[in-house]
């Protein structure tokens, strides 16, 4: 082994064992390992001591019934690491981390680990990073602060679902991830074409280097041209002085992401089929003969069936030949509805800021009956929605009356002249500014449901121009999937 050779050429003279040894055995740090089933299979003796219990009283038990408040059977069920949160264990406050093992696309288990044993250790080693007192005293909301930003680095073990038909998509996307040629993800809205193509850009070998997302439906017709490959200076009023690099340029080494590719117009669509050919692009009023070379991988997607389009003259055969390449087809959620457990408790701890912490049997029950035409987003939008109607009632978990009032209103769409967001509690009344957010963003979410995701359409029936239909759907996060 290179590792053990080199312990031996430096003259440390140390066996690989005795090295792993003081690294899992380590005073200072205590060390977990739970398997698939939640079950402790490895405690290190630091870990041991921290518990206050023998190796008898925890091999072999569910990690639950040992004890509570730390974070590893929630990673073992998301998938998705937990990073500096605190917990407590007989009275004594910790620092730790949990992180998925992960084989063949499947979580097979978690390792948990301390960063700090006492808290005064956590206290200097802020102070040496100059951070204030004030900071110490809010050391507890840092793994929301961490979650929040690593929540953009999708990775696979983000990819939330054990169904077979999702394994099969999931480890297709694993397999494709180092190869540069053009990819085209292929789904209805709402199924996670892009935190796809987010995972499969940070587990390729162009991880390090940008990924740009170009959404082609919300740029306007007139710009889009120059927003991909860019302007010299002078071209046109209103452009830069110095000119721009186009998102093509910005995405050089990198992978650039065209979410609804078949918005194009057959124009754009002639020229992007010149980019894709010959690796190259020439800004708008360029006056130099040699375009510039480009080194992107490009990963586009769509909800739309483009051999249709191909068939009906609204896209270029060519150009959908040369996307092609390789097709990641993602399911939808009606078709994997065993993960619809593992999606809502996941949306219920990351997405929605209440203090709801559970879904009832028979509500579970009534969202595994449901179609989602509207896939993970629709999903996203029940559990939100129904973790506000229970905190308006001042409960402390979503229930099947709360399930059954949102599907009432998705099979029998509201009447827009009443409440779009019912208030039952009139103890817990929401700020005028929270309530007209939340009634905003109801009827965007019923809208875009009605015309299926079509958001010129949706523009048009709300009366709004599409650049502001965009920006409030990433205000309100109605496009994260």
């Amino acid at each position: 082994m290179a590792i053990t050779n080199d312990l031996y050429r430096f003259g440390l003279g140390y066996t690989m064992e005795t090295v792993i040894d003081s690294i899992v055995n380590d005073p200072y740090t205590s060390v977990l390992v739970i398997d698939f089933a939640g079950r402790v299979v490895f405690c290190n003796d630091t870990f041991f001591q921290v518990l206050g219990l023998n190796r008898k009283e925890v091999i072999g038990h569910h990690i639950d019934d040992i004890y509570t408040g730390g974070r590893t059977t929630k990673v073992l069920k998301t998938g998705i690491p937990e990073i500096a949160y605190v917990f407590t264990v007989n009275g004594t406050d910790f620092v730790a981390s949990s992180h998925p093992i992960i084989r063949d696309g499947r979580t097979i288990g978690v390792l948990g680990r301390s960063i700090f044993l006492n808290m005064e250790d956590a206290r200097d080693f802020t102070a040496r990073m100059g951070k204030s007192e004030e900071t110490l005293k809010k050391l507890k909301s840092l793994q929301d602060t961490l979650n929040q930003q690593n929540s953009s680095r999708y990775d696979f073990g983000s990819l939330i679902g054990e169904s077979t038909l999702f394994l099969k998509t999931k480890q297709l996307a694993m397999a494709i991830a180092d190869n540069d040629n053009t990819l085209l993800i292929t789904g209805e809205s709402g199924t996670g074409k892009d935190i796809f193509a987010k995972s499969i850009h940070n587990s390729s070998k162009r991880q390090n280097e940008t990924f740009i997302r170009v959404n082609c439906a919300a740029i306007p017709e007139h710009l889009i041209e120059s927003e991909l490959f860019g302007y010299e200076k002078g071209t046109f009023t209103g452009a830069l002085r110095e000119g721009k690099k186009g998102k093509f340029e910005l995405a050089d080494k990198g992978t650039i992401f065209l979410d609804e590719i078949g918005e194009l117009t057959l124009p754009m669509q002639s020229k992007l089929l010149i980019v894709l050919q010959e690796k190259e692009i020439e800004r708008l009023g360029s006056q130099v003969k040699i375009p510039k070379k480009i080194d992107v991988r490009v990963i586009a997607a769509t909800n739309r069936n483009l051999g249709k389009m191909v068939m009906e003259g609204s896209f270029r055969q060519d150009l959908y030949y040369r996307l092609n390449v390789i097709n990641l087809e993602l399911p939808p959620l009606r078709h994997r509805k065993e993960d619809i457990p593992l999606l809502s408790d996941w949306i219920l701890h990351n997405r929605v800021e209440t203090s709801i912490s559970h879904i009832d049997t028979e509500a579970m029950e009534l969202l595994m009956d449901y179609d989602w035409p509207g896939n993970i987003r629709e999903l996203q939008n029940f559990i939100e929605n129904g973790a506000w109607l229970a905190t308006l009632e001042g409960s402390r978990s979503i229930s099947s009356k709360h399930i059954s009032e949102l599907l009432d209103k998705t099979i029998y769409p509201p009447d827009l002249k009443s409440s779009l967001f019912p208030i039952t509690n009139s103890s817990q009344l929401p700020t005028m500014k929270t309530y007209i957010g939340l009634c905003e963003k109801r009827l965007i979410e019923e809208t875009l449901k009605t015309t299926n995701d079509d958001k010129i359409a949706a523009a048009k029936i709300l009366d709004m121009h599409i650049s502001s239909l965009y920006r409030k759907i990433n205000k309100y996060s109605l496009d994260n999937f």
